[in-house]
C-alpha cells in the first residue's frame, strides 16, 4: 500500500506541477529524504532488530532509550540544519519549512515501524496511505489555494505530524513503565552507527543527485529526470520489497533451522525471485513506454522522459538489487561493519561520479556517474559477500535471468515493428508488443525454473 501510495503521490504532483515547479520541489524532497536516511534510518532499523523480540520490561526500556534517542537527534539534527540555513543566503523560510517536514516525516517513519513491528496492521497501513496519498492531497490542495511552496511543505508536514499522532499515541505509556537505560542505548548504537556511512553513500546514489544537477541544469530537466527516476525507482522497489518485506523474518528464523549451505540456497532462490520481479517490471516499462510514461506524468513530462528510461531502469535494477539482496545479507549476519566500509568508499566514488558527471555532461553526466557508482558498489558488496550468499549460483542466474529479459525486449521491439509497417493503431500496437515481451519472459523463466522458481510456487523452497 505505502508503495502504491508512493507512486500515486509522484504522479499527481508531476501531472498537476508540470516540470518547472517539480523540479524545484524534487530538490527540496530530496533534500528531506537525505535528512532522514542519514540522520533517522539506522535509528529506525535498530528498532526493527531489537525491540520486537525483547521480553515486555526489556522491550519497554528499549521502547523509551530509542524515543528519547531520537529526540536528541531530532534537536541536533534540526538545530544544525537552521544554523546551516542561516548562515547562508537565499531562501531561508523556504528552508525552515524543508527542516520541518524533514523532522515531521522522520517521526512518521518512525512511529509507523513501531506499528508494524506491534502487528498493529490497520495503522500501519492507514499511516502508508497519510504519508503518501494523504501528504500530496494536502500539499497539491496548499498550493492550488496558495501557490506558496513554503504553504504547501508546511501542509505536507502537517499529514505527517497527524500520522506520528495515529500511529505513536498509544506507546507513549513506555515512559511511565520504564526508564533510559544506557546499556540498551549502546547495544543500539553498536548496530546503529556503523550504518551511517551506508545511509550517507546510499544518499549519495539516490538523493544527491538531484540538488547536484539543479546546480548546472534549470529547473525543468530537474522535474523530467526527477519524475522518471521516481516513477522507475518505486516501481522496481515495489517488485523488490514484495518480496523481501515478507521473506526477511523468515530468513532470520530458517538460520536457526538450517544447514549454512541450506540457509545460502534459500537466501539465493529468494534473491532470484526478487530479481526476477524486477526485470518484468523493466521489459513492461520500457516496451510499454511511449503509452505508459505520459498517462503517468503527463505529456510535458512523460514524452520527454522516454529517452531516459533504459539508463534510469539500468541504475534502479543495479542498486535495488545490491540493497536488498548483498547488503541484505550483511543484516541478516550483522555484519554492520563490513557494511560501513563498503560504503565509505560508495560514497567516494559516488560524490565524485556524480558532480563531476553534471558539472561537465549535465543530465548525461549524472546519469553515467550514477550508473558508475552503482556498479562499483554492487561488485564490492559482492566481493565482500562470498562468505554469505552462494556467489557461483547468484551469477549463474543473473545471466540467465538478465539474457531472458533482454530476448525479451528484443521480441517486444521486433514485433513493435512488424505491428506498426500493418497500419494498427499507435495504443494497439504498443499493447501487442509489450504482451508478447512479458509472455516470452515468463515462459521462459517458468521454462527454465531458475531460482527454482516453480518450488516456490508450489510452496516448496
Amino acid at each position: 500500500m505505502s508503495l502504491i501510495g508512493g507512486v500515486l503521490s509522484l504522479t499527481i504532483y508531476a501531472r498537476m506541477l508540470g516540470p518547472q515547479i517539480y523540479g524545484r520541489l524534487a530538490v527540496y524532497l530530496a533534500l528531506v529524504e537525505a535528512f532522514q536516511g542519514v540522520c533517522f534510518q539506522w535509528h529506525r532499523l535498530a528498532l526493527v532488530r531489537y525491540w520486537n523480540p525483547s521480553e515486555q520490561q526489556e522491550a519497554d526500556s528499549y521502547l523509551v532509550t530509542s524515543h528519547l534517542t531520537g529526540i536528541a537527534i531530532a534537536v541536533i539534527g534540526g538545530t544544525g540544519w537552521l544554523i546551516a540555513v542561516l548562515a547562508s543566503d537565499g531562501l531561508h523560510m523556504e528552508f525552515a519549512a524543508v527542516a520541518a517536514v524533514a523532522l515531521a516525516k522522520s517521526a512518521a517513519l518512525y512511529t509507523q515501524e513501531i506499528a508494524r513491528a506491534a502487528g498493529a496492521i490497520l495503522r500501519y497501513a492507514l499511516a502508508s496511505l497519510l504519508l503518501t496519498v494523504g501528504a500530496t492531497a494536502a500539499g497539491i490542495a496548499a498550493w492550488s489555494v496558495t501557490h506558496s511552496m513554503m504553504l504547501t511543505l508546511y501542509a505536507t508536514a502537517f499529514v505527517f505530524i497527524l500520522q506520528t499522532v495515529i500511529c505513536g499515541y498509544d506507546h507513549i505509556g513506555a515512559f511511565w513503565r520504564a526508564h533510559f537505560d544506557k546499556a540498551l542505548l549502546g547495544k543500539m548504537l553498536r548496530y546503529g552507527l556503523p550504518l551511517i556511512p551506508v545511509f550517507l553513500a546510499t544518499t549519495a546514489l539516490t538523493r544527491i543527485d538531484r540538488p547536484i544537477l539543479a546546480a548546472f541544469e534549470n529547473t525543468g530537466v530537474v522535474g523530467i529526470y526527477a519524475a522518471t527516476s521516481g516513477l522507475l525507482a518505486n516501481a522496481i522497489a515495489a517488485s523488490c520489497l514484495l518480496v523481501v518485506t515478507p521473506s526477511y523474518p523468515w530468513l532470520l528464523r530458517e538460520r536457526k533451522r538450517r544447514s549454512e549451505s541450506g540457509h545460502k540456497t534459500l537466501h539465493t532462490q529468494i534473491g532470484m525471485l526478487m530479481l526476477a520481479g524486477m526485470l518484468a517490471i523493466c521489459v513492461t516499462i520500457f516496451l510499454s513506454r511511449d503509452l505508459t510514461l505520459p498517462l503517468l506524468l503527463g505529456r510535458a513530462i512523460g514524452v520527454a522522459a522516454q529517452p531516459l528510461v533504459l539508463p534510469v531502469l539500468a541504475i534502479a535494477v543495479i542498486g535495488a538489487f545490491r540493497t536488498h539482496f548483498f547488503d541484505q545479507a550483511y543484516h541478516l549476519h550483522a555484519r554492520t561493519k563490513a557494511l560501513m566500509s563498503i560504503n565509505i568508499s560508495t560514497l567516494c566514488i559516488a560524490a565524485c561520479a556524480v558532480y563531476c558527471g553534471a558539472r561537465f555532461a549535465g543530465l548525461h553526466g549524472v546519469l553515467v556517474g550514477l550508473l558508475v557508482a552503482n556498479v562499483f558498489s554492487l561488485i564490492a558488496s559482492a566481493t565482500f559477500a562470498r562468505k554469505l550468499v552462494d556467489m557461483s549460483k547468484v551469477v549463474k542466474d543473473c545471466m540467465l535471468l538478465l539474457a531472458i529479459s533482454g530476448t525479451a525486449i528484443l521480441c517486444g521491439s521486433f514485433s513493435r515493428v512488424a505491428l506498426n509497417h500493418l497500419s494498427y493503431s499507435s495504443i494497439w500496437v504498443t499493447c501487442f508488443s509489450t504482451v508478447i515481451g512479458i509472455a516470452l519472459f515468463a515462459g521462459l523463466y517458468l521454462g527454465g525454473n531458475i531460482g527454482s522458481v516453480r518450488f516456490a510456487i508450489a510452496g516448496k523452497l
